[in-house]
């Protein structure tokens, strides 16, 4: 529930803002757009569970069931399957820190341009969420699999004060609105 606290915080804020400068009804259709695109970009993480399980290891058993209860056209329960054995998966694609700070700087990149606001708000829900699993995880290593090296606690905090910097600079540029 805490994870929701930065999008609720920064809708918050520009509505806040909104109805002090005139309360005009596009900028809440802007912050629905952001909204939208935060709620895109917290479910895009989930995408490389279903990428690992129906493309990359499709021969291991977790992904031959899931398979199997795609093919009943059974979602939940393929959904469960994937969330029951999701330690199973140490190397997926998406949840790594080489995508991570890749789609962190696209979103720097789009709120600086004053782009899309769907589209700012997928890079930053999808920043946001996997910079929470990442603080939540107790083996950092994992997420730096994309590397030939291990990365020493020191490293990994440092870059992870960094992150966090940017992702609030990020966002209260769009606080600024």
């Amino acid at each position: 529930m805490w994870r929701l606290v930065p999008i609720a915080g920064l809708i918050g804020v520009r509505l806040v803002k909104h109805i002090a400068a005139d309360f005009l009804p596009v900028n809440l259709l802007a912050d629905g757009w952001l909204l939208v695109g935060w709620i895109l970009g917290w479910l895009l993480a989930d995408s490389d569970h279903w990428f690992y399980a129906l493309v990359c290891n499709p021969h291991e058993l977790s992904c031959q069931r899931v398979k199997g209860e795609l093919g009943k056209k059974d979602l939940k329960n393929a959904w469960a399957i994937l969330v029951e054995t999701a330690h199973e998966r140490t190397q997926l694609p998406i949840r790594n820190i080489l995508t991570a700070f890749v789609m962190t700087g696209v979103g720097v990149w789009l709120t600086m341009s004053y782009g899309s606001l769907i589209a700012v708000g997928l890079c930053l829900g999808f920043a946001v969420r996997l910079f929470s699993e990442v603080l939540a995880e107790p083996d950092y290593q994992k997420w730096y699999w994309v590397f030939s090296r291990k990365f020493a606690a020191s490293e990994h905090k440092g870059l992870m004060i960094g992150w966090g910097i940017v992702l609030i600079w990020q966002w209260l540029v769009l606080a600024r609105g």
